[in-house]
C-alpha cells in the first residue's frame, strides 16, 4: 500500500496563484520522506494535502487506494484519529491541560482513554519526560513540550506521521534528539513518516527525499548514507 499522488495541483486566492504544479509522487509503506526546499517551494503545502488536511485544486491523492476528497466527514475523522499523527513546528498543547491529558486528547475522543493511559505513560517515558507527565505546558521547556506532542501523535499507534518543521523552534540538542526519536519509530515500528524540513542535515536522514521548487519536484533521490544518531535515552 502507499500514498500516491497523481498531477497534484494546488491554487490559491482570486484570481488563482498556482503553488503546487501537476506533481506526481508515491510514498510507499514504512518509509521515511523527508520533503525539502527553499521557503515559499510548496513544502508544507504538499504535506498538508497528502495528510488530508487540505485537497488539491486538481488531481488527487490516493491513501492506500481511497481518495480522501470522497470520504464523509465521518469517515475522515476516524482516519484522522486512528491511522495518522501530526506533530508541528509549534507543540499545540492544550496549555490548561497536563502533558499526559494532552497525550490522551485522541484517546479520549474515541472514549478509549482509560486504555491509553498506560501506553501514554509509557511513551513519556520513553521520551524521556514522564517526570513531567502532570506539569502544564507552561511548565515545561520547548524540548521537553515538543516530545510530548510526539508521544500524543504516536498514542493511537497510526500507520502515518506527518511532521512539519518538528524541530524549527528547538535547539541543536533537541532537535536531534526529536529526529533520533522519528528515525526510532520508523525503524522499529515501520510507520510511514513524512518530515518537512528545511534542514539539509536531517532531510539526508531519510530513506529519500523529495526536494521541490517553485511547487515543482525536481528530485525525489536517495539522499545518501549519513552517520547515525542515536534515540534518546
Amino acid at each position: 500500500m502507499a500514498i500516491v499522488g497523481e498531477k497534484v495541483i494546488k491554487e490559491f486566492g482570486n484570481p488563482p496563484t498556482r503553488v503546487l504544479h501537476a506533481l506526481d509522487f508515491r510514498i510507499d509503506d514504512g518509509e521515511f520522506i523527508s520533503i525539502s526546499g527553499r521557503s515559499g517551494s510548496g513544502k508544507s503545502t504538499l504535506l498538508y494535502i497528502i495528510s488530508t488536511l487540505d485537497k488539491p485544486t486538481q488531481g488527487r491523492v490516493l491513501i492506500d487506494g481511497r481518495d480522501p476528497s470522497l470520504m464523509t466527514t465521518a469517515e475522515i475523522h476516524r482516519f484522522r484519529n486512528t491511522s495518522v499523527g501530526f506533530i508541528f513546528q509549534f507543540h499545540y498543547l492544550l496549555p490548561e491541560l497536563s502533558a499526559l491529558e494532552n497525550v490522551l486528547l485522541g484517546p479520549r475522543n474515541m472514549s478509549i482513554w482509560k486504555e491509553k493511559r498506560a501506553y501514554a505513560m509509557e511513551l513519556l517515558d520513553t521520551f524521556g519526560v514522564a517526570d513531567q507527565a502532570h506539569k502544564l505546558p507552561a511548565q515545561m521547556s520547548g524540548g521537553q513540550q515538543q516530545r510530548v506532542a510526539i508521544a500524543r501523535a504516536l498514542v493511537m499507534n497510526p500507520k502515518y506521521i506527518f511532521a512539519d518543521e518538528p524541530t524549527g523552534n528547538l535547539d541543536t540538542i533537541n532537535g536531534e534528539r526529536v529526529m533520533g526519536i522519528l528515525l526510532d519509530i520508523n525503524k522499529r515500528l515501520k510507520t510511514t513518516i513524512c518530515l518537512v524540513t528545511h534542514e539539509p542535515d536531517y532531510a539526508k536522514l531519510a530513506n529519500r527525499e523529495i526536494f521541490l521548487s517553485d511547487g515543482h519536484i525536481v528530485s525525489t533521490a536517495d539522499p545518501g548514507e549519513s552517520a547515525p544518531m542515536t534515540t534518546p535515552s
